[in-house]
């Protein structure tokens, strides 16, 4: 399994007082086990960096845990993809669905390697819900276990 995973989910890896925290550990552990393959695009690492900032200048924790908790996050090797095409592609979805250009380009990179796009971000999968099907709530991870654990019903 391929799946997109943006800065929302990453961050839950650092942040365990977070909803869906649970989750996203699950995701993290299946990723290093290679049961799955996270990518996504290259703006990735910024938005690890901007949301452990804004976590230090918020005093949620203090600098040398940012610095640690950038190094571990960036380290783990969520694979980048940065194709050109997405950027057409991300502003022409930002335009249609009302949605940021950033979070598009997301969308953007699962629609073209056909799998789903986790987020984390409950705002961003319910602007979405019932429009683009490939965008995942990181709450109902994991999405293949379930047909399998009922059909042994």
């Amino acid at each position: 399994m391929i799946a997109v995973v943006d800065a929302s989910v990453a961050l839950k890896w650092q942040f365990e007082d977070e909803e869906a925290t649970e989750r996203a550990l699950a995701m993290l552990s299946d990723y290093v086990e290679n049961a799955i393959t996270l990518i996504a695009p290259g703006l990735f690492p910024y938005e690890i960096l901007s949301g452990i900032n804004v976590a230090v200048n918020r005093k949620r924790i203090g600098e040398d845990v940012g610095k640690e908790a950038v190094n571990y996050i960036l380290s783990l090797g969520v694979q980048l993809r940065a194709p050109h095409d997405l950027f057409v592609s991300a502003f022409q979805l930002a335009r249609e669905h009302g949605l940021s250009t950033y979070d598009c380009a997301y969308i953007s990179l699962a629609q073209k390697e056909s799998c789903d796009f986790v987020t984390g971000d409950k705002k961003l999968y319910h602007s979405c819900s019932g429009k683009l099907p490939m965008v995942k709530w990181l709450g109902d991870y994991p999405f293949t276990a379930a047909p399998a654990r009922n059909s042994e019903d």
